[in-house]
């Protein structure tokens, strides 16, 4: 049997919860907690999107009640140790379940991991806004995570004459710089940490999500895409550099749709074996290609760009 993806999320009251036994709902709320969590009666339809079957899940449990941490737990740990039952590959949770991601077990789509695997159409969307040719852009990648930094590499060194990583270990990108000067003549520059530096940026792609000041070296003006940072420290930095652009999310369309991400995301992780290796384990260059074509089918433009909710504007 083929694997699936499921949206995970919760029923608005408990009259909607599918008990088999009608009466149920008419008992001490103690009797009926314990009936769910022995029975975990599940709510479950099938769904289709991009012409992949999936499943809509509602778990026993109403939105008001996700309030009781403890009890929110022991429905979720029930449905873990159960899901196997339904062939399911991977997760896309709700909103309101939100704050109980990490309790689930299993792989679960991502809005800001399917943002950066599209960084390439990003970017192109940032382009449009920025009055400067290609040619004469400045790209810079601010290093955090090796794996994330290397994706990015593979996906912008084609075309441009620019290119600068900030990193704490240049060792682990010289031999990937040296071939891209052979193959293409980009000098890709690399530098350490250094706050009092400036570095001349147009573009810039944050994989760091700690809390570090080398925003203080870049040009007034410059477009930062960070999609790994909390909102806090997106906050810290334009209140202290306002005179920067700061991308936290954009609208992603597939075939003229408006895509929920995180489904977009769960969909292809369920569909391909190296993407979900990718996501779990991390990017290595020997993917490139074959992650082009895992992109290439589904037909995906980005819409309307934001920094923290609010629409950028050209």
């Amino acid at each position: 049997m083929y694997k699936k993806y499921a949206i995970i999320s919760c029923n608005k009251e408990i009259g909607d919860i599918n008990f088999r036994n009608p009466f149920i709902r008419f008992f001490p709320k103690k009797m009926i907690r314990n009936y769910i969590i022995k029975k975990l009666p599940l709510n479950i339809t099938e769904i289709d999107y991009l012409g992949n079957l999936g499943l809509d899940i509602k778990l026993p449990i109403t939105e008001e009640e996700l309030i009781e941490e403890e009890y929110t737990k022991v429905i979720i740990d029930e449905f873990n140790r159960r899901h196997l039952i339904y062939n399911i590959n991977t997760l896309v949770i709700s909103k309101e379940l939100k704050d109980y991601r990490d309790y689930f077990e299993s792989i679960i789509g991502d809005e800001k991991a399917v943002q950066l695997l599209y960084i390439d159409k990003v970017i192109k969307k940032i382009i449009n806004l920025i009055n400067k040719e290609l040619k004469d852009m400045n790209f810079v990648i601010i290093d955090g995570d090796n794996s994330k930094t290397r994706f990015i590499i593979d996906n912008i060194y084609q075309g441009i004459n620019s290119l600068t990583i900030v990193t704490s270990k240049p060792e682990i990108f010289e031999e990937r710089v040296d071939e891209i000067y052979d193959e293409t003549g980009l000098a890709v520059g690399i530098t350490n940490y250094n706050v009092n530096q400036e570095i001349s940026s147009d573009i810039i792609i944050n994989c760091n999500g700690d809390k570090d000041k080398i925003f203080y070296s870049f040009d007034e003006g410059s477009y930062i895409i960070d999609f790994v940072s909390d909102d806090d420290k997106v906050k810290n930095i334009l209140i202290k550099r306002n005179d920067i652009n700061i991308i936290t999310g954009v609208d992603m369309y597939v075939d003229n749709h408006l895509m929920s991400k995180e489904l977009l995301h769960g969909i292809l992780l369920n569909e391909n074996r190296m993407l979900r290796s990718m996501f779990l384990y991390g990017y290595k260059t020997n993917m490139y290609e074959r992650l082009d074509k895992i992109k290439s089918k589904y037909h995906v433009t980005i819409g309307n760009i934001y920094q923290r909710g609010e629409e950028l504007q050209s």
